[in-house]
C-alpha cells in the first residue's frame, strides 16, 4: 500500500464524513474533477473499491490498527458496526438516551391540548402546562 499525500488525506477525510462529490469540493475549495480524481488516486493506493472500505481504512489508521482488506471484505459491515459502536462508546459517555425521550404521554397531552384550543377559536395555555 501507498501512502496518501496530505491532500489525498483531506480528500479521505471529507468523504468519510459522507460528503458527496461536490460537497467535498466546495468545502475544501476544488474542483469537483480534481476531487473525485484525487479520490480515485486514493482507492488505487489502498486497493479498495468502495467508501465503506475507505471509512473502515481511516478508523483504522485512527485507532492504530493494522488496516487488513481481506478480513474487512470478509467480515464487511459486520466490522464496521462493531467500530462504530466503540467510538461511540468511548466518545459519548456523558449522554444518558433514556433521558433524551420525551415520554409518550406528555406528547399525547400537548397534542389533545392544541386541538381543544383550536375547536374553540383560542389558545388555552394551560392545557398545554
Amino acid at each position: 500500500m501507498e501512502s496518501l499525500s496530505p491532500a489525498e488525506w483531506l480528500v479521505a477525510e471529507e468523504y468519510c464524513k459522507g460528503l458527496a462529490d461536490k460537497e467535498v469540493a466546495d468545502n475544501l475549495k476544488k474542483s469537483i474533477w480534481t476531487t473525485k480524481t484525487q479520490k480515485r488516486t486514493i482507492y488505487r493506493k489502498l486497493g479498495i473499491s468502495k467508501d465503506t472500505e475507505l471509512l473502515l481504512y481511516m478508523i483504522c489508521i485512527k485507532l492504530k490498527r493494522d488496516f487488513d482488506l481481506k478480513e474487512i471484505r470478509k467480515h464487511g459491515l459486520e466490522l464496521l458496526f462493531s467500530m462504530l459502536f466503540i467510538v461511540i462508546q468511548v466518545t459519548c459517555n456523558s449522554i444518558d438516551m433514556k433521558r433524551m425521550r420525551t415520554p409518550s404521554r406528555t406528547r399525547t397531552t400537548a397534542r389533545s391540548g392544541t386541538r381543544l384550543g383550536r375547536r374553540n377559536n383560542e389558545l388555552d395555555l394551560s392545557t398545554l402546562i
